[in-house]
């Protein structure tokens, strides 16, 4: 995992990117974002991002889909038929950053005020071992993780 210099700006980048995670946590006022990115570290295959946000507020922009509206402060993605980041806004109103991410009109979108970000990058690599199986590997590190799941420090499957 390694850290990013200027976050704000990669989300810039993750337009069409796969959403992997989003969580809110009210008591804490924390947001955590993960999806994949565009740009490769050397030797990756396939890069991931995540973002925490902190001193955060968070507002569900429910879609049109009835049963995409469960998701509401969360979301996980769990194999194939991911949702993809179709839209990226980014301000700043009296000196908190904004964020608003639209999926589109089924699932709807996300926005997220805060005062301070971070964000980290992991570089994969990937090994068909089946005819739809894959494991991937941290490519600095070679130890395996979850495809679902590419930053367990941050947020791992259930026991």
């Amino acid at each position: 995992m390694e850290l990013m210099r200027d976050p704000r700006e990669a989300l810039n980048n993750i337009m069409e990117a796969i959403l992997f995670t989003y969580r809110y946590d009210a008591a804490r006022r924390a947001f955590l974002l993960i999806t994949d990115y565009p740009f490769k570290s050397p030797g990756s295959v396939r890069e991931f991002a995540a973002f925490t946000f902190e001193d955060a507020d968070f507002q569900r922009v429910s879609g049109d889909y009835e049963a995409y509206q469960g998701h509401q402060d969360s979301f996980q993605a769990k194999g194939p038929g991911a949702f993809v980041i179709q839209s990226v806004r980014q301000k700043t109103d009296a000196g908190r950053d904004q964020l608003d991410l639209w999926f589109g009109p089924n699932f709807g979108g996300i926005l997220v005020t805060y005062g301070a970000l971070r964000g980290y990058t992991r570089g994969s690599t990937a090994e068909k071992v089946g005819p739809a199986d894959w494991v991937y590997r941290d490519s600095k590190t070679n130890q395996p993780f979850d495809f679902d799941y590419p930053f367990p420090s941050l947020a791992s499957p259930p026991a």
